[in-house]
């Protein structure tokens, strides 16, 4: 009896699948640790212009991040997880180091000795490649660990995975917050970041196994075959000869459009309104939105159809950023401040929290049930080859989202403030949410004229 009842339990994720969720932890630590800093360091502290800033986080950084995984997730299935994981680290290492240490280092090598005529945009290329880089290969060899190793619990397995994302993010806002507020903001990259980094690699040289077997010989419905990198390339102009699907991926990079700006636009108003402002903290509203609603949200919206559900979390970000526009019309200063809890914050600044909050809302409506569209929408038996660039619309949104959301900033806030003139605040952030309406209409033009769905 005993051991029949061992034979009918569900079986426990193996060691490998939390030895997996631990480096992405650990990862995801490293990289939101200094993700809410990473232009304002630019910026303030390396003295570029915001448009170059947003920039090199948002069409460098992140472009590389989300676009790379198409041939990166290939060349990890070639070479082995471990072996891709450990060159990943060391890139990621690298590049925080690089990066906390541009003003110290960079001067002696460049031949300068002034600093108002120092130009750090080699430097900062430098660290944001090797941490561009060797972050595009994490993400698409510790999801194949979680495919490979949960079984038919997949849906629980990348429901952990997600969750772990986020108490990740979470922890490095708040370790990150305590080391600048003591020694600065290059010292997020220098401690913070780089010492995350450096656990995640320790966990992948002496913890981590290969993953031996697939769970279930499927995925996405298919039979689970390795890629060459020949394949790979061939399979972009596949996907993008389908003009109606490279729509689709437009109009849904408009909607990360909006969210990437929680990375590039938010953090320069915030500091603009408050010098001091602990960014972090307030991009906090984010990853514990996400982790204690994540569930709810989730049974919420699953009878629903997934474009309906990706239509009304589109809407709730688009939302979220017009409410911003409330204190340029009701306040007489942005910079104005009220009492919460004994302590003085900017009224605009409590209004982007809300504004930040609604974006994790909308995200947990349209981002999952994104995939489960394309899956919809794809040709026959090319589901998994669709699926491998559900997250393109990322790419495209942080490509063009960056070097614009620094843009409006200048044309808006900067521009006007240095020459005397009035800010205009309203028209930056009805510029963004206009580009949210976009999107929601792009969708549903693409959902009622361009495609007929299988599942929906």
């Amino acid at each position: 009896m005993s051991d029949e009842s061992k034979a009918t339990t569900k079986p426990q994720f193996p060691r490998s699948f939390w030895t997996a969720n631990s480096i992405e932890l650990f990862e995801r630590a490293a990289y939101y640790s200094m993700a809410s800093f990473m232009v304002i360091y630019l910026h303030e502290i390396l003295g570029m212009r915001p448009a170059l800033a947003t920039l090199l986080n948002g069409s460098v950084l992140w472009g590389l991040i989300y676009f790379l995984p198409i041939l990166s997730g290939t060349l990890a299935d070639k070479f082995g997880f471990k072996r891709s994981l450990t060159v990943s680290f060391v890139l990621i290492s690298l590049g925080y180091i690089v990066m906390g240490n541009i003003q110290r280092f960079w001067p002696a090598l460049a031949g300068k000795s002034a600093p108002a005529a120092i130009d750090y945009t080699i430097p900062a290329i430098v660290g944001i490649v090797l941490i561009g880089v060797g972050g595009s290969v994490v993400k698409p060899c510790i999801a194949g660990t979680v495919q490979k190793t949960s079984g038919l619990r997949a849906t629980l397995g990348f429901g952990i995975f997600y969750m772990l994302i986020n108490i990740g993010s979470m922890t490095g806002r708040g370790v990150s917050y305590f080391i600048r507020t003591n020694l600065g903001i290059p010292a997020i990259f220098t401690y913070a970041a780089t010492i995350f980094a450096l656990i995640g690699l320790a966990v992948v040289l002496f913890l981590y196994k290969e993953p031996e077997y697939v769970s279930d010989g499927k995925k996405d419905g298919q039979e689970v075959r390795k890629r060459t990198v020949g394949q790979a390339v061939l399979g972009i102009f596949i996907v993008l000869s389908n003009l109606r699907f490279v729509f689709f991926l437009v109009v849904i990079g408009l909607f990360w459009f909006l969210y990437v700006q929680l990375y590039n636009l938010m953090p320069l108003f915030l500091r603009y309104i408050d010098p001091n402002a602990p960014v972090e903290i307030y991009t906090l509203a984010n990853p514990v939105m996400i982790v204690c609603f994540q569930l709810l949200i989730t049974r919420l919206v699953k009878k629903w159809t997934p474009v309906k559900s990706i239509l009304l979390g589109v809407g709730v970000t688009t939302a979220g950023m017009l409410i911003n526009v409330l204190p340029a019309l009701l306040l007489p200063q942005l910079t104005q401040k009220v009492s919460l809890l004994g302590l003085a914050l900017p009224a605009a600044g409590m209004v982007l929290i809300v504004s930040i909050a609604s974006m994790a809302v909308g995200e947990m409506m349209a981002s999952p049930r994104i995939y489960e569209y394309v899956g919809a929408i794809a040709p026959k038996g090319q589901e998994g080859l669709y699926l491998g660039y559900a997250n393109l619309p990322i790419a495209i949104g942080s490509f063009f989202g960056g070097p614009l959301g620094g843009r409006l900033f200048e044309r808006f806030i900067l521009e006007p403030a240095k020459s005397g003139r009035a800010i205009n605040p309203a028209a930056m952030w009805l510029i963004i949410a206009g580009i949210g309406a976009v999107s929601m209409i792009g969708v549903a033009v693409y959902d009622k004229f361009l495609v007929k769905t299988r599942n929906n």
